[in-house]
């Protein structure tokens, strides 16, 4: 059986972590499997609709959180890094009240009420600068919940990662017929899978420290296999 992860040509860590190559099958996988993130988000979103204020959704991808920050926010912006997953938002989720940017993490400035960021802080070069930044950007009363996937190795191994695609495959050709099942071990064990095996992570241990350290009393929770921070900036520092 050929394996559909291994690549026949191997390609530069930088590459890899590039989401420009992959933005639409990343989009596309995250439609067929659904997003922990996005089904726990609203709970901690303020009550009631558009109540006003700045909403900030750093490394936006495609749109998914920042469409759930306009319900309730009068302004989102949401900035990712790269080109190709802000023209997929433009394109796809769409809303007068978000403005999509490309931008790095630390060229962001502003004061917004409520930040949020998901499966993006393990790519930043150097995360105490990219964490300092974010608690800048925060107004007073504004809320940080930021949220990244936990790791008790760095690194995962291709065998490792492929093998779980093998089972979920299995799984899901009973529970959600061939057609999807296929195509989501397709999107699973392509460029995608090279982007996860370059991926570096923090332990939970190790993620808690780090936030800790930046945010002074934040609380923790999980949210499917990742894990969240939560920190409100006082209202008087």
């Amino acid at each position: 059986m050929k394996l559909l992860g291994r690549r026949r040509q191997a390609i530069s860590r930088a590459e890899a972590q590039s989401f420009d190559r992959l933005a639409a099958d990343y989009d596309r996988l995250g439609e067929l499997t659904g997003n922990a993130v996005s089904d726990w988000l609203p709970s901690v979103l303020p009550a009631g609709q558009r109540s006003g204020g700045n909403a900030l959704d750093l490394g936006c991808g495609a749109g998914r959180h920042a469409v759930l920050l306009a319900e309730h926010f009068e302004h989102v912006d949401a900035v990712d890094l790269s080109a190709a997953m802000i023209r997929l938002a433009r394109r796809k989720r769409p809303r007068p009240n978000i403005c999509y940017l490309e931008s790095g993490i630390l060229d962001v400035t502003g004061s917004y009420d409520f930040i949020v960021s998901a499966a993006t802080l393990h790519h930043v070069p150097d995360l105490p600068a990219a964490l300092t930044h974010i608690k800048d950007l925060l107004a007073p009363g504004g809320q940080a919940v930021l949220v990244d996937t936990v790791s008790p190795r760095p690194a995962n191994p291709r065998w490792w990662l492929y093998g779980g695609e093998l089972r979920k495959l299995a799984r899901n050709l009973v529970r959600r017929g061939r057609a999807d099942a296929w195509e989501i071990f397709k999107l699973a064990t392509g460029d995608w899978l090279d982007h996860r095996v370059s991926d570096r992570y923090l332990s939970r241990q190790q993620f808690e420290e780090t936030y800790s350290a930046a945010f002074p009393g934040a609380t923790f929770t999980r949210v499917g296999n990742a894990h969240a921070m939560l920190w409100t900036r006082p209202a008087v520092d």
